[in-house]
């Protein structure tokens, strides 16, 4: 992407500020910044490269020039959206998920609770929410999304905690980076006249991966397995035991596997 395009083919889209650059450490931090300067709503930051990326639990995200797409989105969520503060990460997922879906409808897309997004099973797209807060008050909130686009964007396997994909591997044609931002950011902030409504929780629900599968849920060194039979009306996942006792775990406070990945 140009510096000067995604301005110019999101002109369309009711964004705020469009500011693009050529590298950065990470987008998130960067918009955080920016938060503080209190910026209009939907104000977007995109880096080429990211340097010092990252996703939940502070894990390195890799992002190449020219092959990923790394994006941050300004938001100011209302006295009701505060309430599931922790949905917005669905909400990015859910938005990311249907417009891969727009571009290959016949591939299967998927989200790994509570926020990453599969293609045929391996990841291509995480998502990291930051707020900031003065006292108890939300200043505001920055959602942080990163797409494998190109083959480059992948990273080495050495590295990977889960099996990773990339659009040009999975969809045929791939789209450009710049058609997948547009249609991301189109279909989040359609979405977001849903939520957190059970119309949105349904779409966002229909599509989580390991349904009914044996998975291990891990939080820092304590791992739990048992089958994943769903999420609570708030998105905390829903655990059955072997015993048949059932447990919830937080949105967003753990980390999903299936039972059978092999990966750490």
């Amino acid at each position: 992407m140009q510096q000067e395009e995604p301005a110019h083919l999101l002109d369309d889209l009711p964004l705020g500020e469009v500011r693009f650059f050529s590298e950065l450490p990470s987008t998130n931090t960067s918009a955080l910044e920016w938060l503080s300067q209190k910026p209009v709503e939907y104000s977007l930051l995109v880096a080429d490269r990211q340097t010092a990326g990252h996703g939940r639990f502070h894990r390195a995200w890799h992002a190449a020039a020219g092959a990923s797409l790394s994006f941050s989105l300004i938001l100011y969520p209302s006295p009701i959206e505060q309430d599931v503060l922790a949905l917005f990460s669905a909400l990015a997922a859910l938005a990311v998920t249907q417009a891969l879906e727009s571009f290959h409808p016949s591939t299967a897309v998927q989200i790994k609770w509570p926020n990453d997004v599969l293609l045929d099973g391996k990841k291509c797209c995480g998502v990291l929410c930051e707020a900031t807060w003065q006292a108890d008050s939300l200043g505001g909130l920055v959602i942080g999304i990163g797409v494998n686009v190109g083959r480059r964007s992948r990273p080495l396997v050495q590295d990977l905690l889960f099996p990773a994909a990339c659009l040009q591997d999975a969809l045929d044609p791939p789209p450009q980076r710049r058609e997948v931002l547009h249609a991301i950011l189109q279909n989040l902030i359609e979405l977001r006249e849903i939520f957190p409504s059970p119309l949105f929780l349904s779409q966002w629900q229909e599509r989580l991966a390991f349904l009914n599968q044996a998975v291990t849920i891990s939080n820092g060194d304590q791992k739990t397995e048992g089958v994943f039979t769903g999420t609570a009306a708030n998105g905390d996942l829903l655990l059955r035991q072997k015993n048949g006792r059932q447990l919830v775990f937080p949105l967003g406070d753990v980390s999903l596997r299936p039972l059978d990945s092999g990966m750490k």
